[in-house]
Formats: C-alpha cells, sequence, structure tokens
C-alpha cells in the first residue's frame, strides 16, 4: 500500500488532499456540536504512528494525537518539524521514535512519551536510543485534538494506511493496546486477543499498568 502521508502539504492547514473531503464533513460535525476539547487542529503536523514499523519490535495501538499549547512553538522548530516529516515519510533516524530523541525532550510531544515510558528508560537492561528503534505507537485517528471526538468507525481514507502497518505486525511483533481497544478490535478481528494495558485513562508502560508478565516482555522485545 502507497504511503498517503507523502502528499502531506508543505505548510498549514496539514490536511492530506485524500483526507479533506471527509476530514472537513467531520470538522462541521463536530462543531456542531461545541465542544471545544473536540476541536481539530489542523496546524500541527499529523501523527498517524511514531516510529519505524520496520525495525520496531514492539507496536503500540492508542487513539489520536493530543494538542497542546506548546505544539505551536514545536512544530514550528525545525529540527523537531524535520523529524515528524521524516517520521511520515519512513525516512531513517537515529531515533526514529524522535520523542526520545534527547534534543526534543522540550517539546510536549518528548514530555508526553518520555513521562510515559519512564520505566523503560530507567531500566538496567535497556538504553534510550534502542527502545527508540523498536518502539512504534499507531494512532487509530491521525489530526491532534485534546480529546477524541471522532465517531467509533473508520471516517478517513488515510486510516486504512495504518491500519494497514498494525495488520501487518499482527504474529510478528509485540502489539500492546494503550486505548480505544473497541476501535482496534473492529479493525482486524485478531486484535481482540492483543493485551491492553489496565489504565487506558492514564497509559503508562510500567509493571502495574502492563502487569509484571507483559512489562517483562516488553522489555525482552526492546532490547538491542
Amino acid at each position: 500500500m502507497l504511503n498517503p502521508w507523502l502528499d502531506l502539504p508543505a505548510s498549514a492547514p496539514y490536511v492530506l488532499p485524500c483526507d479533506r473531503e471527509s476530514l472537513e464533513k467531520l470538522i462541521e460535525k463536530i462543531k456542531a456540536k461545541a465542544v471545544a476539547d473536540h476541536a481539530i487542529n489542523l496546524d500541527s503536523l499529523p501523527e498517524p504512528f511514531i516510529g519505524n514499523p520496520d525495525s520496531a519490535k514492539v507496536i503500540l495501538l492508542s487513539l489520536n494525537p493530543g494538542d497542546s499549547p506548546d505544539d505551536k512553538t514545536a512544530h514550528a522548530h525545525s529540527a523537531f518539524r524535520q523529524a515528524l516529516l521524516c517520521n511520515l515519510r519512513h525516512g531513517p533516524q537515529d531515533f526514529p521514535f524522535h520523542p526520545l530523541h534527547p534534543d526534543l525532550k522540550w517539546t510536549a510531544c518528548g514530555k508526553w512519551w518520555t513521562s510515559h515510558v519512564r520505566e523503560l528508560l530507567e531500566h538496567p537492561q535497556l538504553n534510550r536510543q534502542c527502545i527508540a528503534q523498536r518502539l512504534c505507537v499507531v494512532e487509530w485517528f491521525p489530526y491532534h485534538s485534546k480529546k477524541n471526538g471522532v465517531p467509533p468507525i473508520p471516517v478517513l481514507p488515510s486510516q486504512e494506511y495504518s491500519f494497514n502497518l498494525v495488520r501487518q505486525a499482527i504474529g510478528q511483533k509485540l502489539i500492546v493496546g494503550m486505548r480505544a481497544k473497541k476501535r482496534w478490535d473492529e479493525v482486524d478481528p485478531r486484535l481482540a486477543d492483543v493485551p491492553y494495558l489496565r489504565n487506558p485513562q492514564a497509559p503508562y508502560i510500567s509493571p502495574k499498568n502492563c502487569g509484571e508478565g507483559l512489562f517483562i516482555r516488553i522489555v525482552e522485545a526492546l532490547k538491542c
């Protein structure tokens, strides 16, 4: 399947041509509900996935990229912007899971992921670069919002590319659900057997939230 994110416009609004019509309809529906936190931010570069799906040994399933007031500065910063665009194109990076790059830890994305994988980063058998090479997250919906207000059925053509990345990983990589179990179960019936974090509202990758057995499996998969 061709990567649709190669066609992302070079400036905002960051909307794939194939998504434009469906996304416009969705945004109108969200506006009608007048829930501010559900607003989709098209001034931030989309993040349908983070990491290299080929080198990754652990695939995390999530719902949608968040939206922080600090994102405007980060997405305009040359190094972070370059990392985002390289990620969308599946280009080579020393830290494919770019939120873990030491130079990008000041971004909202970097802070969030550093916090949520802290116990992996502090694990004596792992190092930051290996984790960044072997970890990948796929979002069910690719565009930014503070909270998800999208219907529980796929609404954009580009989502199929992300879903296909996950389907290709089934049986090949360790897949761990963070959020949106019902949505991911609809993507492929085989995902119904995927282990999920105990608390999807606070999706930390920790022994407590994973369960000791799953956390050990994650650590083993992330070792270089």
